[in-house]
């Protein structure tokens, strides 16, 4: 029961934007790239920071920190950025064809009548009165409407297809109240299902129907398995593949957090920082003549070389520690990549690519493509978690050569 009220409070919800909003999610030439790129290349290939802090001032600031070269760090990235962005593109070019070609000679009145004549078959909304009402109800409205559609839909789930089953429906309702019983079922033989039926039907009155309305209830049986076959995929599609963007998250968070962990380590830039404070409080001001007394100069200048040195040093282990966690995160990123992978070859025939099943949800080539872009992107994220530890690492250099 949870699970459908959980399904028709989405539906309710799609249709409560879809009267707002036409405008296809995404947008891919002629041959998919789904399941043809080598992210584990693209990885590899991302350029780690130099384990050396003089190499990274190098990258930043060219051979002269003194006269630094305009956008040196960039310019040493770009032809690997260039080169994942134009990976990136392939999937954009292919969907946004593919859009153009199913959208390109519709006017949105046609668009909108078409989604919403495919939604109206779903004997929920139907029950709620179609898109168009759905579409003026405040979503307030469209929750309650929704309430008394599943409750209905419970109460005789079949009357919508035109099965009349006391037997059918009091196994369904079994099924959706029950998880125990639900579970049992879904272990099932299809045998041991067909008998489970026979049983709740055991007691039925026998109806006698035209030929032709028995061909109706046919032609309509077969459409609501296909279609629950595409539910059944989509939903599973949707579930894997947050599973994967959960992966990715958390490894990234866990370099972001074990990163800043290392930032606040003992002896961390903050500590130096303070310590010089204390030292320079202590250094004795002296006569310097018109300019009246300031602290001496001479000790001054040697503090400051001394905590130049501090900080280099602890920035010269940090640099280090970085490119070791970069190391991993990309061995870390290319075992999602393979699992990702190896899902996408034993699923690839179930995905879903027409996109008149957008509006149903049940269209799910979006999913994969969007997913893909995703595990690129990964590469520009290694290159930016680079760029971030080669530049601190240099300012640190940079601030020891000033303080010589």
């Amino acid at each position: 029961m949870k699970t459908l009220y959980r399904t028709t409070m989405q539906v309710a919800g799609l249709l409560f934007v879809l009267a707002q909003q036409t405008t296809p999610l995404f947008s891919q030439n002629t041959t998919s790239p789904l399941g043809k790129t080598d992210f584990a290349a693209f990885y590899t290939e991302a350029p780690l920071p130099p384990v050396n802090i003089g190499e990274a001032a190098y990258r930043d600031y060219g051979a002269d920190w003194r006269n630094p070269v305009p956008n040196a760090l960039e310019n040493f990235y770009q032809p690997f950025t260039d080169k994942v962005e134009r990976a990136m593109d392939d999937y954009k070019q292919y969907y946004s064809k593919k859009m153009e070609a199913y959208y390109g000679g519709q006017t949105e009145a046609t668009m909108r009548a078409q989604a919403a004549a495919q939604a109206d078959q779903n004997p929920i909304l139907a029950s709620m009165g179609g898109v168009e009402k759905v579409a003026q109800m405040s979503p307030e409205q469209a929750e309650a409407a929704a309430r008394q559609a599943a409750a209905a839909y419970m109460a005789d789930p079949f009357a919508a297809s035109g099965v009349q089953s006391a037997g059918m429906t009091a196994m369904y309702q079994k099924i959706v109240t029950d998880p125990a019983y639900a579970a049992r079922f879904e272990k099932m033989s299809k045998k041991e299902k067909e008998a489970e039926l026979r049983k709740y039907m055991a007691n039925d009155k026998p109806q006698i129907q035209p030929a032709a309305q028995v061909e109706e209830h046919r032609r309509k049986t077969e459409q609501q398995t296909l279609q629950a076959n595409k539910v059944r995929a989509a939903m599973e599609f949707q579930q894997q593949i947050a599973a994967f963007s959960a992966k990715v998250s958390e490894e990234q968070a866990a370099y972001i957090r074990q990163r800043n962990e290392r930032l606040a380590a003992p002896g961390n830039h903050a500590e130096i920082e303070l310590d010089y404070g204390k030292k320079h409080a202590l250094i004795p001001e002296v006569e310097l003549g018109e300019y009246g007394r300031d602290k001496d100069p001479e000790q001054v200048l040697k503090l400051k070389l001394e905590t130049a040195v501090r900080h280099q040093a602890f920035a010269a282990t940090l640099l280090k520690q970085d490119v070791e966690a970069l190391g991993k995160l990309k061995v870390t990123f290319k075992n999602i990549a393979a699992e990702y992978t190896q899902y996408f070859a034993a699923h690839k025939q179930e995905i879903n690519g027409n996109l008149a099943d957008q509006i149903q949800g049940t269209e799910t080539e979006s999913l994969f493509v969007g997913f893909e872009g995703g595990l690129l992107d990964l590469a520009l994220q290694l290159v930016k978690f680079s760029k971030e530890s080669v530049r601190e690492a240099a300012l640190w250099e940079k601030h020891l050569l000033e303080a010589k």
